[in-house]
């Protein structure tokens, strides 16, 4: 429950997380958490506001008290608190009640003093262009995180919707705190007399742990936006090694994939740019290109070999010359001087505000996904649809041209026409097609105006099959990780595996990307890929579905230190991963458990596995400590140590039983761990016991399956080594398997 109290010329508002204190004579506002006062003063515009009031809202956050606040200028701006959320919620719109054409631009909707404690030499701010010292200003798209890295407290300020305006975020330093302000960006675009804008929501607030306040903001992202994303799927992009493939190799590899990767998790193979007409034609084919049999025929083969179809285009950028558009030139953007806007690149940009041109479109994505069968669709280039200037690769802001190009409904923004193109695309394809964006890196404007469109994003530049190219996606892939299956998946570009990478790299890189959780997509010629980094792709698919975190996130350049959590209390599992991004030197990484929220007293003791060295890691306290050879990673599951034996790690995948463990049980009469477990045909399936050291040493004495396993043909076979314990459970066929190990005490 919200309260709202008028006392004189002071409102408060308090929903039992957040209070605020708004002075109505001096239009200044500031908010605390708790007894800290983090929000010191805030204020929307100089001078006195006409109007203000108490107001009730209902939306799609739920339900709030707000203040509303009217000024001279048309802007009308609801400063709300919502119930059960631990953010300041503001909206802003403009009504246009003086003149009979208003124009926008970019205005500054809020303004704020940020007060974090301690002072602003001590703190580092977060953007969609990364990490940096809060003494440098700043301005970033979307949004902006304030933290003290020494004590992971910070304050988030971020754009929930960008519907109409684009959404920015600056920040300086000022008497040695900080000042942030929040911008909407319009592009030259026109309020008739008498309209309002669509509005925008801005949220900000203060969290004891700022890794926390970014994973609450993008949830408030998804309610606001009301996303609800499928299941993340993994599969293999033909680009990176042979550009679209071609008919018969795609046949072979479908082939080679169902018989080696399917059963691990692989889902989709999609095929690349050089498949269509002409480079920015898509309405059918090229007959002399790499699949003269058409489209829809190596669909049907990719399909028949339990694979869903995927293709890539750039819905928005076409080529206005090609004889289809010879009498449909007004379907294209334009520019002041009536020639089409056309972009580096990305080529002409298709105007999702004309009908026709809407139509068009609308039957070249029925064509792909209801006539060819593709359901999963990488839509590249996406800033055409927005008309404006490629930014590409740095995702600094800078000035794009937004509001320079003349669309055929003139009322409507740059933003408004894009989203209205991913709309498009979407209805289009239907519910059941997967829909990867690529990539917000181009301008980043498509970044929030692309929220609730799209199943996944590319969040960055390409990548190629070089460390230092895959530092830069790691880097981008931390610094976005609390968007990751919230507000889409993020797409950190393909697996690269192949040489000059060592196996060391090839597995520090899928092993991020599976502990990370984001969209993992081969871009390798698999039938001949070394059988050991080949593993690697068998050993991270599928996605574990759970958002992991960059501890050291605000410490380091690029995080080197990964946590995964699933269960709680005795059930609870972790797993650590551990990256030496360095291709020079050997690190040492000591992890406190005090970060990872462990107890972590002397007397409570942990154990480990290592997954790709194949060993236990001795009982510890406190810390876990390790050594990491160059550019390599170690991923770590580690369980506090109980009275009896568990499962530590298993053999199926880096996560080490997130995604195969279905049950684990110990009957502390009869001394026997039983379990369930997916096991994958053909693949030695291994259970990683550790039994506790003491007094009381704890034998295995057997391992069996059961009886309606046995009669599958699943085999079991049992090992141990003081305190460790392995078994191995082979099947034939992929199944769930029942299992179990009897101990006894000596």
């Amino acid at each position: 429950m919200v309260i709202a109290e008028k006392n004189n010329e002071i409102v408060k508002l308090d929903n039992g997380i957040l209070l605020v204190r708004f002075n109505l004579k001096e239009g200044v506002f500031s908010a605390w958490r708790g007894k800290r006062r983090f929000l010191k003063e805030g204020r929307f515009e100089k001078g006195p506001a006409i109007t203000f009031r108490i107001v009730k809202l209902k939306d799609a956050l739920g339900v709030a008290k707000a203040i509303e606040v009217k000024y001279p200028s048309g802007c009308i701006y609801t400063l709300a608190l919502y119930e059960k959320l631990p953010f300041i919620c503001i909206k802003t719109a403009i009504h246009n009640s003086k003149s009979d054409s208003l124009t926008l631009d970019k205005i500054t909707s809020l303004s704020i003093i940020v007060d974090l404690g301690v002072p602003a030499n001590n703190l580092r701010t977060l953007g969609c262009d990364g990490l940096n010292s809060a003494n440098k200003p700043r301005t970033s798209y979307v949004f902006l995180a304030v933290s003290n890295p020494r004590t992971r407290a910070g304050a988030v300020c971020g754009w929930l919707t960008d519907n109409q305006a684009s959404g920015t975020i600056s920040s300086r330093k000022r008497n040695n705190i900080i000042a942030i302000e929040g911008h909407l960006e319009y592009g030259k675009f026109s309020l008739k007399k008498g309209e309002n804008t669509k509005g925008e929501m801005l949220a900000i607030g203060y969290f004891e742990d700022i890794l926390e306040g970014l994973e609450v903001y993008a949830d408030a992202i998804a309610k606001t936006n009301n996303i609800k994303l499928p299941k993340q799927p993994s599969g293999y992009c033909t680009w990176y090694h042979a550009r679209a493939l071609d008919e018969k190799r795609m046949a072979k590899l479908a082939d080679f994939c169902s018989k080696n990767l399917c059963q691990y998790g692989l889902e989709f193979l999609q095929i690349d740019d050089g498949w269509q007409i002409s480079e920015r034609d898509y309405t059918t084919y090229d007959p002399n290109g790499p699949y003269p049999n058409g489209m829809k025929e190596i669909a049907k083969i990719i399909n028949s070999h339990g694979f869903k179809a995927g293709l890539w285009l750039i819905p928005f950028g076409w080529d206005s010359k090609r004889l289809i558009f010879s009498e449909h030139q007004d379907w294209f953007v334009k520019r002041e001087d009536g020639s089409v806007y056309s972009v580096y690149w990305g080529g002409d940009c298709l105007d999702m505000s004309h009908p026709e041109a809407r139509k068009f479109l609308r039957e070249i994505i029925k064509q792909i996904t209801k006539e060819w069968g593709y359901k999963y669709l990488k839509i590249d280039g996406l800033w055409t649809g927005m008309a404006t200037k490629i930014l590409y690769p740095e995702p600094t802001y800078r000035e794009d041209g937004l509001g320079d190009a003349i669309f055929y409904d003139s009322s409507k923004s740059n933003v408004e026409v894009y989203r209205e193109g991913l709309k498009l695309v979407r209805e289009a394809a239907g519910e059941n097609v997967f829909i990867l964006g690529c990539t917000i890196a181009q301008n980043m404007r498509t970044f929030g105006a692309s929220f609730g469109l799209v199943d996944a994003m590319r969040i960055g530049p390409d990548i190629d099959a070089s460390w230092k190219s895959i530092l830069v996606s790691v880097k981008i892939g931390a610094h976005l990780y609390f968007l990751n299956g919230k507000v889409w998946y993020n797409d950190p570009d393909c697996l690269m595996l192949r040489a000059p990478l060592t196996l060391d790299q090839a597995r520090a890189w899928g092993s991020w990307i599976a502990i990370s959780g984001q969209m993992n997509v081969v871009s390798e010629w698999l039938p001949e890929l070394p059988l050991e980094k080949l593993n690697v792709v068998k050993r991270t698919i599928p996605s574990h579905q759970k958002l992991a975190r960059p501890i050291d996130l605000f410490e380091s350049p690029i995080p080197r230190i990964w946590h995964l959590q699933a269960g709680e209390g005795k059930e609870r599992r972790d797993i650590i991963g551990l990256f030496n991004w360095d291709a020079e030197n050997e690190v040492q990484i000591n992890v406190s458990l005090a970060k990872l929220n462990l107890p972590s007293s002397k007397n409570d003791q942990y154990v480990g596995f290592d997954f790709w060295e194949d060993e236990f890691v001795p009982p510890f306290a406190g810390v876990l400590k390790s050594s990491l050879r160059p550019s390599s990673c170690r991923i770590i599951a580690i369980r506090q140590l109980l009275d009896h034996p568990q499962i530590v790690s298993t053999s199926r995948h880096v996560t080490q039983g997130l995604i195969d463990i279905i049950e684990e049980r110990w009957d502390k009469k009869k001394n026997v761990l039983s379990g369930r477990s997916k096991i994958v045909g053909g693949d030695p399936y291994e259970l990683r016991i550790i039994t506790p050291s003491g007094a009381d040493v704890w034998r295995a004495v057997s391992a069996s399956v059961s009886e309606e396993d046995q009669k599958s043909g699943v085999t079991v076979g049992i090992k141990q080594i003081r305190s460790e314990v392995r078994v191995r459970i082979k099947s034939r066929e992929s199944r769930e398997v029942s299992w179990s190990v009897a101990f006894k005490k000596i």
